[in-house]
């Protein structure tokens, strides 16, 4: 409310006039101009902070749109969503060409009309499965152009019904597999190749040694001459280095080849040591070395083993152990150490010597193929390098490892240990040994040679040399079998590798032959057992591989034929 107040004259009296004026709507009004303004520049401020946060939403969104676009552009990936009709929708992405490219424009894509019968019914089956258990991953092609590509799908669901679909294009990576399983199986086939080329090779050269080693060393064993002996003893010497040369790269090539097979039945630990210290009886006496055996009482004298390869580490070991030590010892020593199973050890076998050691660096690639002891005695210690290589390779397959402890000029200990050995009982113990002074006589028997190689049947018969066998020579199985029909030897040697019908062939029908069953067939063959161990154990009942040597002749005689030990007489 408003009041004025005005004083006037009147009649010489003085006046006062009062005047009051209702203001409150004014005032009102007033205020609320004030508030509407506060509220407009509020709402103003307000809209211009929205404005600038819808801006800064916006270039964000703008950002975040273009670097997707970027994603998709170069995403091999095609994403695409599924209805649970099979409707695909949302499948506008660059990488959808592939899938989708060959609808007619304005063709509603569904699963049955862009895929095949085949990837139809598999993305019809997903899709209920997604809707089961949220999502599903597979693999399917597409053919387009004339050109296959493979695809990884995931179905995710994103709805009651819909799901989302991730294709991802493998093909490259299916392309990559498929060259590297054609480089790998071509690798195979160069490898086998090889295998076979080495296994041909290995035979053509067995079958002269055969005789080489045969004749040698029967002329070697008659020779009065101490200089004829020698002439011999070295025939004997490098043919022997040339069999071993031989196995020793079949064995290379059927360790890297991953075609090494091991042979595991009981063995006994000192008959092949024994057998091992004979051989290097008279290099060892020649060089002036101690050759020393020491088998602690830990050491099972039974296990299960293969029998060759075990020999073969040995062997190879204490060869280099007496090449390379020209003064003092090379000792073969053995414990076993329990491993808390029942029947079972773990086997340590050390080889020792005082030779010309090796160095620190050498010894880093000792155990790699084509490795010498590098020094300027390369030429009085040659080898090939090989043999240190095929034993680590073997005793990889034989569940055992080698360590090498040594200094130069002072000697080496090559270690081997074979884990979790299995002990074995003495079933079939060997025969007592032979006196010294005697040599094996056979009962009268008939001995029956199938070899298509004449000298072969003459080294076997010189080997045998025995007045008491009367020998049948066959060059074929065909032959064999017939001669078989009228005569019944009391053994067999039957080559494997003839023409016309196959040692094989040969030992099938014997094999199926009530009257011939019984007969003991020994395969005499270049072959190595290896190569052909199932059908030798099957077919055959023992086993002679070219070039043969008497003891193994011998083993067999004993084995299946009526024998005695007699006294040598001056004609033996």
């Amino acid at each position: 409310m408003f009041i004025s107040c005005i004083l006037a004259l009147q009649n010489n009296a003085q006046n006062i006039r009062m005047c009051i004026t209702d203001i409150y709507k004014q005032k009102y009004m007033e205020n609320d101009a004030a508030l509407f303004k506060e509220k407009l520049e509020k709402e103003k401020s307000a809209r211009i902070n929205a404005e600038e946060q819808i801006g800064q939403l916006k270039r964000e969104l703008e950002k975040a749109l273009k670097q997707k676009n970027t994603i998709i552009k170069n995403e091999p990936d095609v994403i695409f969503n599924i209805t649970d009709k099979g409707e695909i929708i949302t499948a506008d992405l660059p990488q959808k060409n592939k899938l989708f490219g060959h609808l007619i424009n304005g063709e509603k894509p569904t699963i049955h009309n862009v895929f095949s019968r085949k990837n139809a019914l598999v993305f019809d089956n997903a899709l209920k499965n997604c809707f089961k258990k949220e999502t599903v991953q597979f693999h399917f092609n597409q053919k387009k152009s004339d050109k296959i590509f493979y695809y990884e799908a995931r179905l995710v669901k994103t709805g009651p019904h819909e799901v989302l679909a991730i294709a991802r294009d493998i093909t490259p990576l299916k392309n990559s597999g498929k060259q590297l399983r054609e480089a790998l199986k071509k690798a195979e086939e160069i490898s086998r190749s090889k295998s076979e080329f080495l296994a041909n090779v290995s035979h053509e050269i067995r079958t002269p040694l055969n005789a080489i080693l045969g004749f040698s060393q029967w002329l070697f064993d008659n020779a009065e001459q101490k200089q004829h002996r020698e002439y011999l003893s070295t025939i004997l010497e490098s043919a022997r280095n040339l069999l071993n040369l031989l196995n020793d790269l079949l064995d290379l090539s059927k360790i890297e080849a991953g075609k090494m097979e091991m042979d595991i039945h009981p063995m006994n630990y000192q008959e092949v040591i024994n057998d091992i210290e004979l051989v290097f009886q008279e290099k060892v006496k020649n060089k002036k070395l101690s050759f020393n055996v020491v088998t602690d009482s830990s050491v099972p004298a039974n296990f299960f083993m293969d029998e060759i390869r075990f020999y073969q580490i040995i062997f190879n070991l204490v060869s280099n152990a007496v090449k390379f030590t020209q003064n003092g010892i090379v000792e073969i020593s053995a414990h076993a150490k329990r491993t808390g199973k029942k029947d079972e050890v773990n086997l340590i076998i050390s080889i020792e010597d005082t030779g010309i050691g090796i160095s620190k660096k050498q010894q880093k690639n000792i155990f790699e193929t084509f490795t010498r002891q590098d020094s300027h005695q390369n030429r009085e210690h040659e080898g090939t390098g090989l043999g240190l290589a095929i034993v680590n390779g073997l005793l990889k397959k034989l569940n055992g490892t080698i360590s090498l402890e040594s200094k130069p000029e002072q000697g080496s200990v090559f270690t081997v240990t074979f884990f979790d050995v299995k002990t074995a009982s003495a079933d079939n113990p060997r025969e007592a040994p032979q006196k010294e002074g005697t040599i094996m006589q056979l009962e009268p028997c008939k001995i029956m040679i199938v070899d298509d190689i004449s000298y072969n049947k003459l080294v076997l018969k010189q080997i045998i040399k025995s007045d008491q066998a009367t020998f049948i020579e066959e060059s074929d199985g065909t032959s064999a079998l017939a001669k078989l029909k009228t005569d019944k030897p009391d053994i067999i040697f039957m080559d494997i590798r003839m023409p016309g019908i196959s040692g094989y062939d040969a030992a099938e029908a014997i094999k199926q032959d009530e009257d011939l069953k019984h007969i003991p067939l020994i395969a005499f063959t270049a072959s190595t057992l290896k190569d052909h161990s199932k059908q030798i154990h099957r077919l055959f009942d023992g086993y002679l591989q070219k070039p043969v040597f008497k003891k193994d002749v011998d083993f067999i005689l004993k084995k299946y034929l009526k024998f005695s030990y007699v006294e040598k007489t001056e004609a033996d």
